[in-house]
């Protein structure tokens, strides 16, 4: 069975080299942080995971079983060894124990489990990949039962059709897959936007509200940026829509520890 129901995947690293260094609480905290993001899949159209969650200090106490000073100082030694990240609803980091304190924090796991997640994402879709061959001859094709024949000719009249429409896109279709493309660095499994209308669409609207050079520069910058910790995370044209004031509140606060890039602001 390659999938068992009812269960949350969680990033190798934290059995390979980070659960050795945590305390017990702290690693409660972590796997109900694991729990509500990972937990739970956000866009049922490209099986993207949830990568945040609200997540109150008494449910953190709950599902824990610890007490609330325990919890306190767990989620405050985890956000400091990057296992956790926490912000607002705005986007604004939260990275003290008084930030956090009467507000609704957001948790999320950190960049040291994050980035280990990407590094391994594209060799998993290239096993994935369908093994195609387009060798072919008269002669095959006479011995082909009827059946077979008509499935061929169908299936060769669909890839024409296919191959006809990319070349005979509008420019705009072009520009997009070109945006596309440029989400490789951050998200091995980019191809599967091209046929996504949902993240098409962000992309579309993205491009008519602020242009195309600019969020060309934009995605182009993201690598840097969210490689930083407490960066919102941004991986898809859908996210990007949904947090670029996130992502532009992160480059204000951050600007002078970045490279010099170009985003939207």
């Amino acid at each position: 069975m390659s999938f068992i129901p009812n269960t949350t995947p969680t990033p190798n690293w934290l059995y390979n080299g980070e659960m050795k260094k945590m305390s017990d609480t702290e690693l409660r905290v972590v796997l109900i942080v694991t729990r509500h993001t990972l937990g739970w899949i956000e866009n049922p159209e490209t099986g993207m995971r949830k990568q945040e969650d609200w997540i109150s200090h008494s449910s953190l106490i709950k599902e824990s079983g610890k007490s609330s000073r325990a919890i306190s100082s767990a989620v405050a030694s985890c956000s400091e060894h990057g296992w956790i990240e926490t912000h607002d609803k705005e986007g604004n980091l939260l990275k003290t124990s008084d930030e956090r304190r009467r507000r609704r924090v957001y948790y999320r796991l950190g960049n040291i489990f994050i980035d280990k997640l990407k590094s391994t994402a594209k060799s998993s879709v290239d096993e994935n990949l369908p093994q195609m061959t387009t060798k072919s001859t008269a002669n095959d094709d006479i011995n082909l039962p009827q059946k077979r024949r008509n499935t061929k000719e169908t299936l060769t009249k669909e890839i024409q059709t296919k191959v006809t429409n990319v070349a005979t896109q509008s420019v705009a279709g072009i520009e997009i897959n070109n945006l596309i493309k440029l989400f490789e660095p951050v998200n091995p499994s980019y191809e599967k936007f091209f046929g996504n209308k949902t993240q098409r669409a962000a992309l579309e609207q993205l491009v008519k509200k602020h242009g195309i050079e600019k969020i060309e520069r934009t995605i182009k910058a993201l690598p840097d940026i969210i490689s930083k910790k407490y960066a919102p995370r941004i991986t898809t044209p859908l996210q990007l829509q949904e947090k670029l004031g996130e992502l532009i509140v992160f480059y204000k606060q951050e600007r002078s520890k970045l490279p010099t890039v170009a985003v939207i602001r």
